[in-house]
């Protein structure tokens, strides 16, 4: 335990030896899937014509809404989700790349080239143009898109303003994010005697099983689900991959025949919602100091083509972070956009509420001509954790110096520019839902096998379940093996998500784990010089349960605040808008890590993944039909090998456990990337010498997100004139 052990899979993934879906042998009689998507949105279906597909040697069936015999609806009503999201579309067509269909063939590359021959029928469109973004919607005054949310905030002494303050106003936008994991929705269904093996890359087996169950309208005991691992998800596989099992399980049940469905990259993201852009229009009264005496908080959030899934109870939570919000007014809306439904992406809501706030923060620092730390200070209370951790911060990240040194700097250079910022974090990490493990040890070699319902998808929860079981068994990690999670083991599981998988796991194998030691005292009292192995050899011959399994529920791990400060130096070449991520400092608090390591690249992780959101990643969809315009990686980009921290330094804060944590331990999945918003008020900085050295005035402006370079250079207010010789 607390130690930097090496990931049970490492070996096998870094050598492309691990498993995953895709990677499981053809079986006989096998055929590849592909979805048809639909083209004109706000258009009705008037008719699928699959002949000239159907013609091509090789092609088997194409089945669409029509043949579903069950519920066409990938979205059970049963786990609260407030509208039907249709399998395959059967009536008006919601947004460009919505699936009306499934297609099958003997390979893949006949499969998707018969996709693209079905012929679809459209009726006129309805008048009402497609809205695929916030901003059209906002552009377009498109009140009827716009739909309240019951999770506004108000603080008890909101509105007791007693004298005239400083008014500040402002706007502050978060773009949309597409998952981009390594492994794309996929899943591979066969028919077999009771009824189908589904092998779903999914994150929540209980949501795909009830939903292939009604779409199919059999029980959902004749449904076999099994998931080794993903090859990441970051939240898009929650729900979406229900949509991809439901279309893959039609196609096996009417064919009989094993199907194998792998969408390609332009059909993922063209057909999966994304992270919910945001946009913030805030109005702030405040003091001198910079303290806030009044704030008010509109936002807005994209939840695309349904209002399943909402986020604005995280928003609302995450808000405050670390201030005081007694004179805060939040009020959060939902908007209808002609998109794929938005779902769930590393730290969903939670992102937008702790950003929004640091915004304002910067905000009233550029109003006051003050340091934001200073107003940041002003607006926390006294006995705030951060208080307390604040001050060594800045010192060992040596922030005072190195702000004079770009002052220095940007005074010195007109084409390169540099800016710091610091933020903090505080983050209240929930637990809910119910997770099964079961432990069984064999008698004669005394080895152990353990599954959970904890999916395992990079962040390292069987290595950490794997510590947990050694830990308590006081056995060799060696002697351990994870085995595929499955609905028979795991019936019910909630999502692997949340950042509480690794936890909630861990949790409920050590209850598994003690248990079986339970039942092992007796004869290990009585043999106490016996080893492991002779002790499991007597438990057998005794019929001793060497077999335990715990289900851990909510309630069982009390909920915990985690919190962390990031500090960001960035430079940015003026004439070209890129930027370089000089260094960043991450402090943040683990309580007693089960796995430094892993805890370690799960932050660098999540940071990383903040840098694509604020810099690199741009969705950019069609002003006439709503088409996503980049959904491949030559015109959508993630971070590469230099868009990280030139120097990346993560320290762990230790000594902030409490005994009712697993094994003293905190999460680390999604909070890190909270803080990553540092770098764009790193940018924000920089920015503002460049701007005054071409003569701009000192106002407050909108950075637009992704400040990719073509913003940057259009940020910085460079002109054709300013780039003469002299």
């Amino acid at each position: 335990m607390n130690k930097d052990v090496p990931k049970v899979e490492g070996l096998a993934q870094t050598a492309g030896e691990a498993k995953y879906i895709e990677d499981l042998p053809n079986v006989p009689n096998e055929l590849y899937g592909a979805l048809v998507l639909a083209t004109r949105p706000r258009c009705k279906i008037l008719s699928i014509d699959p002949e000239q597909a159907m013609n091509l040697d090789g092609v088997h069936g194409f089945y669409s809404a029509k043949d579903i015999p069950g519920r066409n609806d990938f979205m059970p009503t049963e786990l609260d989700n407030a509208e039907v999201e249709e399998i395959f579309c059967s009536g008006e067509v919601l947004y460009y790349g919505q699936p009306i269909g499934v297609i099958l063939a003997d390979t893949f590359e006949l499969a998707h080239r018969a996709a693209k021959l079905v012929q679809v029928c459209y009726g006129e469109p309805d008048g009402k143009p497609v809205l695929a973004t916030l901003k059209r919607v906002l552009d377009a005054g498109a009140q009827d898109r716009i739909h309240d949310q019951p999770y506004d905030q108000e603080g008890e002494e909101y509105g007791k303003v007693d004298g005239q303050y400083r008014k500040i106003e402002g706007r502050f936008e978060l773009p949309g994010q597409f998952h981009f994991s390594m492994e794309s929705q996929m899943c591979i269904c066969v028919p077999t005697e009771d009824g189908m093996d589904v092998y779903s890359s999914t994150q929540w087996v209980d949501i795909c099983q009830i939903a292939v169950a009604q779409a199919l309208n059999v029980p959902e005991n004749s449904l076999n689900f099994y998931v080794k691992r993903l090859g990441g998800a970051f939240g898009s596989k929650i729900s979406r991959a229900s949509q991809f099992a439901c279309a893959c399980a039609v196609a096996a049940h009417f064919s009989q025949r094993p199907v194998r469905l792998i969408p390609s990259l332009e059909t993922n993201m063209e057909a999966v919602g994304k992270r919910a852009s945001c946009i913030s229009n805030y109005q702030i009264e405040v003091d001198e100091d910079g303290r806030i005496c009044k704030l008010v908080n509109n936002y807005l959030e994209d939840y695309g083509c349904s209002l399943n899934e909402p986020i604005e109870w995280v928003t609302a939570q995450f808000y405050k972070n670390c201030y005081d919000a007694s004179r805060w007014k939040l009020v959060g809306k939902a908007a209808v956009t002609n998109s794929a439904s938005n779902t769930w992406c590393r730290g969903p809501g939670t992102n937008e509420g702790i950003t929004m706030a640091e915004n304002i923060m910067e905000h009233i620092a550029h109003a006051l001509g003050k340091d934001p730390l200073e107003v940041r200070l002003a607006n926390m209370s006294e006995n705030h954790k951060i208080r307390e951790l604040l001050p060594e911060f800045v010192r060992d990240v040596q922030y005072e110096l190195r702000k004079q040194e770009i002052e220095s700097f940007n005074e010195a250079n007109r084409w390169k520019k540099r800016g710091i910022a610091i933020v903090p974090m505080e983050y209240p990490q929930v637990f809910f839902g119910q997770m099964h493990a079961l432990v069984s040890i064999y008698h004669i070699d005394g080895t152990v096998s353990i599954t959970t319902a904890g999916i395992d998808m990079g962040q390292g929860v069987n290595t950490k379940v794997t510590q947990v079981a050694a830990h308590i068994l006081g056995i060799p990690m060696s002697k351990i093996s994870i085995k595929t999670m499955s609905s028979l083991t795991s019936p019910n599981a909630s999502v692997s998500g949340g950042s509480m998988t690794s936890e909630a796991a861990s949790f409920a194998v050590k209850n598994a784990c003690e248990i079986l030691l339970n039942r092992i005292k007796p004869v290990r009292d009585e043999f106490p010089e016996e080893s492991w192995e002779q002790i499991t050899q007597r438990c057998h011959k005794r019929t001793i349960d060497l077999c335990a399994m715990y289900q851990y529920k909510a309630g069982d791990i009390q909920n915990y605040q985690v919190y962390g400060l990031s500090c960001a130096e960035v430079e940015v070449d003026v004439l070209t808008g890129n930027v370089l991520v000089r260094r960043v400092d991450i402090l943040e608090d683990t309580g007693e890590s089960i796995n430094p390591a892993i805890d370690v690249g799960q932050i660098e992780g999540a940071f990383v993944m903040g840098i694509g959101l604020y810099f690199t990643e741009n969705l950019i969809y069609s002003d006439d039909n709503g088409q996503l315009l980049t959904k491949r990686t030559w015109n959508y980009h993630l971070p590469g090998a230099k868009d990280i921290p030139v120097d990346f330094r993560v320290k762990l804060l230790h000594n902030t456990f409490n005994e009712t944590f697993v094994l003293r331990s905190k999460t680390t999945g999604e909070p890190a990337l909270n803080m990553t918003v540092s770098l764009l008020f790193a940018l924000r900085h920089a920015l503002n010498s460049a701007r005054k050295d071409a003569g701009l005035s000192d106002e407050w402006y909108t950075i637009v997100t992704p400040s990719t370079p073509e913003q940057i250079c259009l940020a910085a207010g460079s002109k054709i004139e300013h780039l003469k010789l002299q």
